[in-house]
């Protein structure tokens, strides 16, 4: 099974070089596997497992856990914050289908297991790049887009108008998403970073509490490296480091312009950076930050009006003003495997659509005010909040309706400042 490996043999389908350079085979993955003898045998006399045991055994178990290969180059690993999420999620989904209590259980406890196993393998493996959340949430998406297909709609109480109009939305969904994924704006060029910093002047005034005093922001302020932050009288996204407001990203080897920052997981700047979101695994700003608030709003509407189509077939409707179904009679919800996987969808979905509510609420908080997610987290920090909800000394809110006006006609790349109150 085991045995140096020749630069000139090759592997088959179910071979792979391991860690140590030894030549391995996948169905040996459970064998001499020292940390997780070690670990089990602590967990076993209830003691604790030391750390350097724990990295040990998530190394050798990424190490282990492969696929056979057929490129001719051995067998394949496979990432395990790829490949939890999509066995946890429909097992648990199929095990809640079991009754009322499995439903509570499985529906409480699948993302409680899923955020504990990211903990352990981000600690165990300190990776910061992860497409954890992400498979998480499309896996999601597939297993309740299969069940609705394939069970909601097969009861044939769905009109066709309404089928159409949920797939016609989700439809829209995905295609934000990838324009999301793929317009994600990194400041790279000189020339790109020029752009970004053609601020008009004839707005940007700092207006004191008594009125008396008005002094203009010139460009050099705003951009100036390593301003003192007494000076820094306006909210900054950008970072203050030993008191001094830092505008030059040497990761990144350019000068970052107003609203603009840095994302320790794309390893990148961001021009109008709002914030990472790991669900989609990209960096939200400029130029992608629309795709994403009509991605997030058509998924609250599938996640909701879907859930309605399924509970409104599943269980007796009943009509209120002539034209609105609820569902009425649901003493029949665990029937039959078809039945009972309906509703668990329905209710996983209604629970992620309430959480992405809740999301979608905060970022209509944020463009009211013209304010990103990393402002708001500067504003915080900074003590600029006021009711912890909205920041004082933003240059950049021109009022509500301009607000919202420039964010869907013009962008967020657009850094003129308006009149604040110090």
């Amino acid at each position: 099974m085991r045995g140096h490996t020749s630069s000139t043999e090759g592997l088959c389908c179910c071979e792979y070089e391991d860690n140590q350079g030894q030549r391995n085979h996948i169905l040996a993955c459970c064998c001499d596997c020292e940390a997780f003898d070690h670990a089990v045998d602590r967990c076993i006399t209830c003691r604790s497992v030391p750390a350097e045991t724990m990295e040990r055994f998530f190394k050798t178990l990424e190490d282990r856990c492969r696929v056979p290969g057929i490129m001719g180059r051995g067998a394949l690993k496979v990432r395990l914050d790829v490949v939890v999420p999509i066995i946890i999620i429909p097992v648990c989904l199929g095990m809640a289908t079991w009754g009322p209590v499995m439903t509570i259980l499985m529906l409480t406890l699948m993302p409680i297991f899923l955020l504990w196993f990211y903990r352990l393998w981000k600690r165990n493996t300190k990776k910061d790049k992860t497409l954890f959340f992400y498979s998480w949430g499309l896996m999601s998406v597939v297993v309740i887009f299969v069940v609705f297909e394939s069970c909601v709609v097969g009861f044939r109480e769905i009109l066709l108008w309404e089928h159409l109009l949920l797939l016609t939305a989700m439809f829209f969904m995905l295609y934000n998403f990838v324009i999301t994924k793929l317009n994600t704006p990194y400041l790279k060029s000189i020339k790109r970073q020029r752009n970004f910093e053609k601020i008009n002047q004839s707005d940007r005034r700092v207006i004191y509490a008594d009125d008396s005093v008005k002094v203009p922001l010139s460009l050099e302020e705003m951009t100036a490296d390593e301003l003192p932050e007494s000076d820094v009288k306006w909210l900054d996204s950008r970072p203050i480091t030993n008191g001094k407001l830092v505008t030059w990203c040497q990761s990144c080897n350019l000068k970052k312009p107003p609203r603009s920052g840095h994302c320790n997981v794309c390893k990148a700047c961001v021009s109008v950076r709002d914030h990472h979101c790991v669900w989609i695994d990209a960096c939200i700003g400029a130029e992608n930050h629309r795709s994403f608030i009509l991605s997030m709003m058509l998924f609250v509407f599938c996640g909701y009006y879907g859930s309605h189509l399924s509970m409104t077939t599943l269980c007796t409707p009943k009509m209120y003003f002539d034209w609105f179904l609820l569902p009425n009679d649901c003493r029949f919800l665990y029937i039959d495997l078809q039945t009972s996987a309906s509703f668990v969808a329905a209710c996983y979905t209604f629970m992620a659509s309430t959480c992405m509510l809740f999301g979608l609420v905060f970022q209509f908080l944020l463009i009211s005010q013209n304010l990103t997610s990393q402002e708001f987290h500067i504003a915080s920090k900074r003590n600029m909040l006021r009711s912890g909800l909205f920041a004082t000394k933003n240059v950049y809110n021109q009022g509500l309706i301009h607000n919202w006006f420039n964010f869907w006609l013009t962008g967020r790349s657009d850094t003129r400042t308006g009149v604040i109150t110090l």
